[in-house]
């Protein structure tokens, strides 16, 4: 019926559209569209222009500033490694080393014009101080092994180690706020017979300064670099930047391979989105790179660029605006004409009552309802268009099968509820509704139209079903009564059988009648036995009755006073038992439970063995402890581990063992009662285990 009812929507929306020119709504449509489009296009190619031309500019910056800083580095480099060939010169020229106060203060003056350079220090391959221009206790603690084996492996003349914690020469000092970066050259002294180290630890300060003078916003990035990714000097961005290996990073792996300078554009490791350009230095492994944020670029293109939007977009809104409300009012008028044949296809096939609510505007109104509809609510339809469906629900908000119809609704999809509704009289009546999703041939959601039949007669023979089943509760209830009242009752009789079966045989002691003297041996013994039965009967009658709340048990004293009452016949029996909880049942009725699983396992012991019992309790999960009550007895076969918990089921003969089959029954139905539950593990060979639960203690 409701894909009936989406296809009459489609075709009558299809047929006044078409007799209402549909070529005008188009060419509106289109009109207005291609307006603010071309509008759009050649605003926006404007910006993207401009925006691109702003790049460049930055991109040509960087490389500019690249160059410059480069040939500021350089220069200083270069001013160090003259210095270090000097010094060499002097060293390795004479065939005896200098005094040492000689050599110190020969660097010291070496030193007079060059301010970058903090320390001068000769250091000979077994770690000697030959010449220091600084503090020798601290030059001579310092470790020299890298910068050997690093001098060992190259040709080039001088080398440039990684930046190092402290002010001057000497053991790493992490708290130190000044670090220096080691020049270095491996020279020939004592005429070539013994190799050491020209070293000069060379403030990056100094670095720092050429770069801070260039005055960089905030984001930007000036950076130098050794050839192998180790950051020599950067900003004060860097923050814990250097300390990690940059070797993986693209200007080293991709970018210093195929050229010594060049420009590109990365996110680096803060998220920010930079230009960057870099450039080597000629004569050493040395590279600048100048990295300027693209959002810093930018800014200024959107401060002058953004405000060109707003007649633009305001014209656009314009544009689009006067579109959609010529559109708009094209359409409403083609959809009030196929509401009207809707309306009049529904009536001829649906004969339920129906209702249509439009989904494209809020709140869902109802735009049509059918005269079924009107007769089934008492409402009329001038009530109840333009409002939405839920003022039939009165004050009754909160039904479960609303609950699914907002779902539905809210998704666009179809359902079927059964609701509580009330008509315009406020007289209830129960409504098996569908509602379907009727989408146009666009695929939109148009429309939700709702079948509905009234099932009030069905409910109250629901309801009528429900009472009758409280009456059969109520009688069973009574034949429960009437049972634990009849087995009370026959529990005389049964006794006065077996007392006067007992009398009779008294006196016939020694009568010849053997066959009399058997048969009344047989009635006493059917008259106890029906006794003991009654007697079970009524006690499981009576575990409903019995109060199971209002006390609280320690375990392990009831467990130990059962044990010792029920196990003084037997020599070989013996209990193990771990820290037991306190429970929250009657003592009376822990007592019952524990005596039930004792006689169990008394009288079903193995007779090649000795009676080994051990009870356990897991910690509380949900508020109860779970209990294992385990023998080594004879065990139960797996196929009856269910079996032995219903009421008079036996596993053996009455003449091999005795009982009435209840016990069992009535642990499992003591411990139901408690809210717990029960069940037996068996292989069938090597014992029992009972496993229960019980609340623990609140009180």
């Amino acid at each position: 019926m409701a894909s009936d009812a989406s296809r009459l929507l489609r075709r009558p929306l299809g047929a006044v559209v078409r007799l209402y020119s549909n070529r005008l709504i188009i060419l509106v449509a289109v009109l207005g569209v291609a307006a603010i489009a071309g509008l759009s296009a050649v605003v926006f190619g404007s910006l993207r222009h401009s925006r691109l031309l702003a790049l460049d500019a930055a991109e040509q910056s960087s490389r500019n500033l690249a160059v410059a800083v480069t040939g500021s580095v350089a220069r200083t480099v270069q001013s160090v490694d003259v210095l270090l060939m000097a010094t060499a010169a002097q060293w390795e020229d004479g065939d005896e080393l200098p005094q040492a106060k000689d050599a110190d203060e020969q660097l010291r003056r070496l030193l007079t014009f060059t301010p970058h350079i903090r320390q001068l220090a000769v250091i000979a391959d077994n770690g000697e101080v030959l010449g220091d221009s600084g503090n020798r206790e601290l030059t001579v603690r310092w470790d020299t092994s890298a910068l050997f084996a690093e001098a060992q492996a190259t040709q080039r003349p001088m080398l440039i180690g990684s930046r190092q914690q402290g002010r001057f020469l000497g053991p790493a000092n992490p708290d130190s706020l000044h670090s220096f970066i080691p020049f270095f050259r491996r020279i020939k002294i004592a005429g070539g017979a013994r190799s050491a180290l020209l070293v000069a630890a060379v403030n990056p300060l100094y670095f720092k300064d050429i770069f801070s003078g260039l005055e960089l916003q905030g984001s930007s990035r000036l950076r130098l670099w050794r050839y192998d990714g180790t950051l020599l000097v950067g900003d004060d961005g860097d923050a814990g930047y250097g300390g990690r290996d940059h070797a993986d990073d693209v200007l080293f792996t991709d970018r210093l391979k195929h050229a010594e300078f060049g420009t590109f554009r990365q996110t680096e490791d803060d998220g920010v989105e930079r230009i960057t350009s870099y450039r080597a230095t000629l004569n050493w492994p040395l590279v600048i790179s100048v990295g300027l944020s693209q959002d810093d670029v930018l800014a200024r293109w959107n401060q002058s660029s953004f405000p060109l939007l707003w007649p633009v977009g305001g014209l656009a809104l314009g544009l689009l605006v006067l579109t959609v409300v010529l559109t708009r009012a094209l359409i409403a008028h083609a959809r009030a004409q196929a509401m009207l044949t809707l309306s009049e296809r529904v009536l001829e096939t649906v004969s339920n009552g129906v209702a249509i609510s439009d989904a494209t505007r809020p709140d869902f109104p109802l735009v049509y309802v059918n005269p079924a509809f009107e007769s089934m609510t008492g409402y009329s339809a001038a009530e109840v268009l333009g409002r939405n469906p839920r003022f039939l629900h009165g004050d009754d908000r909160e039904q479960i099968g609303l609950v699914e119809v907002r779902k539905a609704l809210k998704a666009g999809h179809s359902v079927d509820a059964v609701l509580k509704n009330y008509r315009a009289d406020g007289t209830p009546y129960w409504n098996d509704m569908t509602i379907s999703a009727v989408h146009a041939v666009s695929g939109h959601l148009t429309h939700f139209v709702a079948i509905q039949r009234d099932i009030t007669e069905q409910e109250r023979n629901r309801v009528s079903l429900r009472e009758a089943y409280a009456r059969i509760e109520r009688y069973s209830a009574e034949l429960e009564r009437f049972s634990f009242i009849l087995a009370h009752h026959l529990q005389e009789p049964a006794r006065h059988i077996a007392l006067y079966a007992q009398i009779i045989g008294r006196s016939l002691e020694g009568h010849e009648d053997t066959e009399l003297r058997t048969n009344l041996g047989y009635l006493t013994k059917a008259g106890g036995r029906l006794k003991e039965l009654l007697r079970d009967v009524q006690l499981y009658l009576a575990m409903d009755r019995l109060a199971m709340a209002g006390g609280w048990a320690e375990t392990e004293a009831v467990l130990d006073k059962e044990w010792v009452a029920r196990s003084q016949a037997i020599t070989d029996a013996d209990l193990m038992s771990g820290a037991l909880p306190r429970v929250q049942v009657p003592p009376r009725r822990l007592a019952d439970l524990f005596a039930i699983l004792i006689d169990n396992a008394i009288l079903f012991r193995h007779p090649g063995r000795p009676l080994r019992v051990s009870i356990t309790a897991e910690p509380p999960h949900n508020g109860f402890y779970r209990f294992r009550f385990a023998d080594n007895g004879m065990g139960i076969p797996p196929e009856f581990l269910d079996k032995v918990f219903g009421v008079f089921e036996r596993l053996n003969g009455r003449e091999q063992y005795p009982g009435n089959g209840v016990g069992l029954a009535i642990a499992r139905k003591l411990v139901e009662t408690l809210g717990g539950s029960i069940q037996a593990q068996s292989d069938g060979n090597s014992g029992t285990t009972i496993l229960f639960t019980l609340p623990e203690a609140t009180e």
